[in-house]
This record gives C-alpha cells, structure tokens and sequence, in this order.
C-alpha cells in the first residue's frame, strides 16, 4: 500500500535456511550501512529510521519477526501530500534487500560472532518496542474505513470524527429547512448569518455579550464540506500518533481545552467575523506533540524524525495567507497546545500518583477557565457591526438629500418646499449620526476613521445648510466662498484619513 493516512509497504521474506538471529544481524548491517538511525533491536526484530532529506521528511522500517517470516515494512513518518509516499517506501526496502547481499559479504566469515555479540549486548529494557512503537496509532489505519473504527488506544479520535460528520451533516439540513421555517424563505443580506447565530458558530459580540458556550460548541461546526474533510483528516492523522502516547481522557481533555482557547483567541482578534471548525483544537494537538517532541517523552530515534516531519507539516499550515482561514485560532490552538504537551509531560512523568492521575485535568482546566475568564471580562466589546450600520446609513441619507437639493425639478417653490420638507429634516439626522459615530467604542484604526467620517458628515450638514440659505435668498456670491471652503476640508480630510483605508 502506497497512499492512504499512513503510506507504508510491506513484503514478507521468507527465512528458509536463515537463522532467525543471523537474518536480523544481516538487517541490522545493513541498516547501518545505508545510514538509517537503529532505535530499537532484538529477538523479535528490528525499527529505524531513514535520514531526513529534501525528499522524505523520513520513514520507520521495521522488521517482525513471525515464525519462519520476516515482514518488513517501510512507513512514512509524517504527513505525506495526496497521502501518497510517492515511492519512498518501496525505494527503502529495496535498498534494504540490496544491501542484505553487501553486508552477507562482509559478515560471511564472522556472522555467527557478530551476531552473538549483537544479541549479547542487547539492553534489559529499550525505550522501543515492537509491541507498542511511536507508530502504533497510524499502523491500525489500513482499511477505508478504519479511521472511523474505534480500537484500542484509538477511541476518542474516531468518536470526534463521527462526531463532526454527524453534526455537519445536520447543520447542512439546517441550512436548507430553517429559511423555509422561520423566514419564510423572505432572505435577506443578514439571513445565512442569523442561521449561523442559531447553530452556535462563534462570535465576538454573542461570546461577549455572556454567550461563552458558543467557545465550545464553534469547535464541532464547519462551513462547508472541504472544510471538514481536510479538518478530519489531519485530526486523524495527528490524533493517531498521540491518543495512545496521553490516554484517551487526557486526549480529549486537551482537545476540547486548545478548542476553547483557540476559539477565544479568534474572538480577541476578530471584530465581527463569524468563525468555526475543529483546525484550533487540532493545531492545539500539534502544539502537545511538538511540545512531546521537545522531550525524552519519545524514543531519540522516533523523536528527530517525527519533530522535523511535524515540525515541516506546521510551519506549512501556519503560514497566515489566504482568505477565510482563522489564523489566530491557528495560533492560539498551537500555542496553547504548547502548553499543554509541557503539562501533560510533567503529569505523565510526575512519580506522585494523584498529580500522575489528575495533574493533567486540574491544570488544563485551570488554564482553560484562567484565559477565557480574562478574555471575556477584559476584551472590549467593540460596536464594529453599529458602525458600518451607520455609515450605510449615511450612503442612503446623503443619497435622499442629494435628491432633495439638486432634483430635477424645474419649479423653484416645489424645489423649495422638497428641500424644507424632506431635505433639512434629512440634514438634521445627519448630524445626529455625526455624535452617534463620535461615541462608538471601536479599535484605534476604526475609531481614527469613524471621527474623520463624523467630521465629513458635520462638514456636509454645514455644507447643506449654507446650500439651502443660497438657493432660499437667491444669492450666488455671499455663500459661496464658505461652501468652496467646506468642499475643500471634506476633500482633504477623505484623502487624508479615507481613501487609503
């Protein structure tokens, strides 16, 4: 098999005549001979690991042991594009079987020694296993549907999986019924959002405004179906290297803790964007394994090739370019999970049973509630969405006005009478616009630009104003120079504070 989750392929040597031992001292030479890192070595076989290059982020080779066989199988570290190992694997153990011819040749007068010595000098207890290697999550995603298939040591990721897909698909009907029931199929600019609201995606003023539940319930939405089937994928892919490594509870302990963060990190950057997905809470699980990675948690072997491959696998994704992509719940999901790799590596390590068994909750809890706490009592509540409500406003006033004033109308008085009637009280409102915008509680960008659209407004009610009082007496000269002279300031502050904006 060369695609899939997890590329790998395998061949099956049968031993013959081999020795057993003699056929793994042979591997073992001719690992070495290729350069491949050896973590682990016994009886039962044999795992390294191929160096890091511009064209493999590395695989495991391993070598089992099963009666009269040898299965060899070579397998991609990190996370391949088009999950393809684009022939890496196959490339590998055919290097392999190649060099077994080279290092017989060297071995042949002195095999039986060096492998006495080699299985002599075999440690008590290794850090690897075969029975538990740092691959053992991704070696159970054979079949299609085997990511969705809980198993030992691989619960939780698969449950979140299922999870997810059910309720996308749930939400997706919603979208379709819930125009036809509640708005009676009467859309509106503001419709697809209100839907939204109803379905619990996240945003800054409803989280707020005391609705924090929406931190936890944004981490199960997404928009469209791309957006969940490459969130699963690499959930997958990640959840598979370390649900086992932390426990299923502490996994999904973690999960749903960098989740929450990363959503209330969305919630601190972005004004009024809408926002959702599981890519937080996942980048929260990279940040643990890089965290793990920065540790003697993982084999040394095991632990270069998975950090360079996880590390690689990051940096690409962290990039912040594109559009409708949450980078700060990126960021806040892999710093955060940082974090927690640090804890839960002091948990898992700790000799004290209780901190053994609790420590990892109590102080993700804690952090958890510590930072939402800070951010919803301390994170302004910007009126971003009052302010562009205003200035569409002023685009529809000031076009009414522009009606009022320079209208078509050939008749003075019935010119007149639309002005006094219908412009002035327009002109009125405007101005009251111009202390509305004054006084929004908004970002410093935002609020420098809304007090110069306060001041054009105050300059265009002046600019009306002087504009009837000419057409009312009939007297082109005596306002004339204050009108040039407000046209000039509204001109001057637009250029300055609007149009590069």
């Amino acid at each position: 098999m060369a695609g899939g989750i997890s590329p790998n392929k395998i061949v099956t040597i049968p031993l013959e005549d081999y020795n057993s031992d003699h056929y793994l001292t042979l591997l073992y030479q001719s690992m070495l001979n290729q350069g491949w890192d050896i973590g682990y070595f016994d009886h039962d076989g044999i795992i390294a690991y191929t160096p890091i290059s511009w064209a493999s982020y590395s695989e495991e080779v391993s070598a089992r042991l099963k009666g009269n066989t040898i299965v060899i199988k070579s397998e991609c570290v990190g996370y391949q594009g088009l999950f393809t190992d684009y022939g890496k694997n196959k490339k590998n153990i055919d290097l392999l079987l190649g060099e077994i011819t080279v290092a017989e040749y060297q071995l042949q007068q002195n095999l039986e020694q060096t492998t006495q010595e080699l299985m002599n000098g075999i440690p008590e207890k290794q850090f690897l296993n075969l029975e538990d290697p740092p691959m053992a999550g991704k070696e159970q995603l054979r079949g299609f549907f085997s990511p969705i298939i809980p198993r030992k040591k691989y619960v939780i990721t698969p449950l979140l999986v299922i999870v997810n897909t059910l309720i996308f698909i749930l939400t997706s009907a919603a979208f379709v019924l819930l125009p036809k029931l509640l708005f009676k199929n009467h859309i509106g600019d503001d419709t697809s959002e209100k839907i939204y609201m109803l379905l619990g995606f996240n945003n800054r003023t409803h989280v707020l405004n005391g609705e924090i539940w929406r931190l936890f319930t944004s981490i199960f939405l997404h928009f469209y179906f791309l957006h969940l089937a490459l969130n699963m994928i690499v959930l997958v892919y990640v959840g598979s290297l370390i649900e086992s490594k932390l426990g299923k509870w502490n996994f999904l302990l973690m999960f749903l803790s960098t989740g929450i963060i990363s959503s209330m990190f969305s919630v601190m950057w972005h004004f009024t964007e809408i926002s959702a997905g599981a890519s937080g809470a996942i980048f929260g699980l990279f940040g643990i394994l890089l965290a793990l990675l920065s540790t003697n948690f993982y084999e040394r072997s095991a632990r270069k090739a998975l950090l360079i491959s996880t590390a690689i696998t990051v940096g690409i994704n962290i990039i912040p370019v594109g559009e409708g992509i949450d980078h700060a719940a990126h960021f806040g999901g892999l710093l955060s999970g940082y974090i927690f790799g640090w804890i839960a590596y002091w948990g898992i390590s700790h000799k004290n049973l209780f901190i053994k068994k609790w420590g990892i909750a109590f102080s993700g809890l804690l952090l958890t509630v510590s930072f939402v706490s800070y951010g919803v009592f301390f994170m302004p509540n910007y009126q971003v969405k009052e302010y562009e409500a205003l200035i569409q406003k002023f685009d529809v006033i000031s076009n009414e006005i522009n009606s009022d004033f320079y209208g078509e109308s050939s008749d003075r008085q019935v010119k007149l009478d639309s002005i006094e009637k219908k412009g002035l009280p327009r002109v009125i409102e405007l101005k009251k616009m111009s202390a509305e915008l004054t006084h929004l509680k908004l970002p410093r960008d935002k609020k420098k630009r809304a007090r110069a659209q306060a001041k054009i407004i105050h300059l265009y009610c002046q600019y009306y104003n002087l504009l009837y009082l000419e057409f009312k007496e009939q007297d082109q000269y005596k306002y004339r120079p204050q009108i040039d002279n407000i046209t000039y300031q509204i001109n001057t502050i637009r250029s300055k504070y609007l149009m590069n904006n």
